[in-house]
C-alpha cells in the first residue's frame, strides 16, 4: 500500500467533524428548551427525553474527540485549543439542558418575553460556532464570527438584566422564586456560551 507524505501530513479533520456537530448540539438543545415556552405538563416527557439523548450525545462526542486528538499526528489548532473548545461546547449544552430540566420541573412554561429572546439569542449564537470552528484556517472569517459572537453575548447579558430586574412583587412568592431559578440557569448558560466566544478571541490572538 503507497502513503504520500502530503496525505500523512494533512491536518485530521474529525476534530472539526466533533467540534461542529457538539456545536450543533448546543442549538438542538436551545430550540427544545424553547419548545417549553407555553407547554403543559402533558407534553413535556417527549422533550425531557429529547434533552437527555441531547446531553448524552455532547458527552459522547467529547469523549470521542479526547480519543480523536491522542491519536491525530497533526491538527488545525493545538490540541489544547481544541480540548477547551470541546470542553466549552459540552459544558454549554450541559447548561442549556439543565435549564430546560430545571423549567419543567417547576412548571415555568409562562416566562416573559425576555426568556424567549435570551433563546433565540443562544441558537444565534449557536450558529455562529458551527461557523467558528470550520474557520479556523480563515482568521478573517474566524474574527468577523467573533465579532458578531460578542454582540450577540453583550445582548443577551443585557436582555438577561432586564428579565431579572422586571420581576416585581407583583408575582407571588413562590412563582417569583421559580422564575428567579429558572433565570439563573438560563443565566449559566449565557456564561457558558461567552466563555467558548472568549477561547475564540483567544486563538484568534494565537495564531494571528
Amino acid at each position: 500500500m503507497n502513503f504520500s507524505l502530503s496525505s500523512l501530513l494533512a491536518p485530521d479533520t474529525a476534530s472539526v467533524e466533533h467540534l461542529a456537530a457538539l456545536a450543533e448540539g448546543l442549538g438542538a438543545a436551545v430550540d427544545q428548551v424553547a419548545q417549553l415556552m407555553g407547554a403543559s405538563t402533558a407534553t413535556t416527557d417527549e422533550i425531557d427525553a429529547g434533552l437527555q439523548d441531547i446531553d448524552s450525545a455532547a458527552t459522547a462526542r467529547h469523549m470521542a474527540l479526547m480519543t480523536s486528538l491522542r491519536s491525530s499526528y497533526i491538527t488545525p489548532l493545538p490540541r489544547q485549543d481544541l480540548y477547551l473548545m470541546a470542553d466549552g461546547l459540552n459544558n454549554a449544552v450541559e447548561k442549556v439542558c439543565n435549564a430546560g430540566l430545571l423549567i419543567m420541573a417547576t412548571e415555568q412554561f409562562r416566562l416573559p418575553p425576555e426568556a424567549m429572546d435570551i433563546l433565540e439569542n443562544l441558537g444565534r449564537q449557536a450558529e455562529l460556532l458551527e461557523e467558528a470552528v470550520t474557520q479556523f484556517r480563515d482568521l478573517d472569517a474566524l474574527e468577523e464570527t467573533w465579532i458578531q459572537l460578542q454582540r450577540n453575548s453583550k445582548r443577551a447579558e443585557r436582555v438577561m438584566v432586564e428579565w431579572v430586574s422586571g420581576m416585581t412583587g407583583d408575582l407571588l412568592q413562590r412563582s417569583y422564586n421559580r422564575q428567579r431559578e429558572a433565570a439563573h440557569a438560563v443565566d449559566a448558560a449565557i456564561v457558558a456560551v461567552r466563555q467558548i466566544t472568549v477561547h475564540v478571541g483567544s486563538i484568534l490572538v494565537q495564531e494571528s
